[in-house]
């Protein structure tokens, strides 16, 4: 089944504003100026927190209605390199109000010399999907999709958009790459709990103040956090 991930009415494709530390970021510039770009020694991106406000599932009392859902998540920076994170997760049994363990890395980078160049640009993509039937490990699967042509192409404009872009079409490529990876899921609901592309840069502020900045991103069915962190050479012991 094609998964439709721009349905506005129901799996809504979010494009927030990540610019969400402007207080920090007022701090930092008057205390220490702005990090430049060689100062930063390490950015990460943690997927923090997805929380389940409604899982789509028709309810009948006294019956509890659970939903099996599928989280596919990618990242990619615009260093010239594959998505350093494809992957798609497979949770059973999910009610309402029920927060998914998946406080974890999505992204990282750590200056391993003083000629690293810090990405300008990170793009994470994630979509929750509600499954229509058990949820199975898509492990040996995506190793084989990996492995065609169509995968192997959306991947290489994931990546030229990165490098070149970002904007309208880094989401328009993350949001084909998302569709390859549905494509293997079989009997799936064709409208996602939630679709969003973050984009954190350089030119945008996001990089400007150290520490931990939270992302949010919600709609009627999902809420979704992720951290960004950021340490550079003028960071506290």
């Amino acid at each position: 089944m094609s998964i439709n991930f721009v349905n506005a009415h129901r799996g809504t494709l979010r494009v927030p504003n990540t610019d969400s530390s402007s207080i920090e970021r007022y701090k930092s510039l008057r205390t220490c100026g702005i990090p430049t770009s060689d100062q930063i020694t390490g950015l990460e991106l943690r997927l923090s927190k997805v929380y389940i406000k409604d899982n789509k599932h028709p309810k009948m009392w006294p019956f509890i209605k659970y939903s099996n859902l599928y989280f596919i998540v990618s990242t990619i920076d615009n260093l010239g390199g594959e998505p350093t994170v494809i992957s798609v997760r497979g949770f059973a049994d999910v009610d309402d109000g029920e927060q998914l363990p998946v406080d974890k890395t999505v992204y990282y980078w750590k200056s391993k010399s003083s000629n690293n160049t810090a990405p300008g640009q990170i793009h994470f993509l994630g979509s929750i999907i509600k499954s229509n039937e058990k949820i199975r490990d898509f492990g040996n699967a995506l190793l084989d999709l990996r492995k065609t042509d169509d995968f192997k192409d959306i991947v290489k404009s994931v990546i030229v958009a990165a490098v070149t872009s970002g904007g309208t079409l880094i989401t328009d490529s993350l949001i084909s790459l998302a569709g390859v990876i549905g494509s293997i899921l079989g009997n799936v609901d064709d409208n996602p709990l939630i679709t969003t592309v973050q984009s954190f840069t350089d030119i945008n502020g996001n990089f400007d103040a150290l520490g931990r900045h939270v992302y949010k991103d919600s709609n009627r069915y999902v809420d979704l956090e992720t951290t960004l962190i950021i340490r550079d050479t003028n960071r506290e012991p």
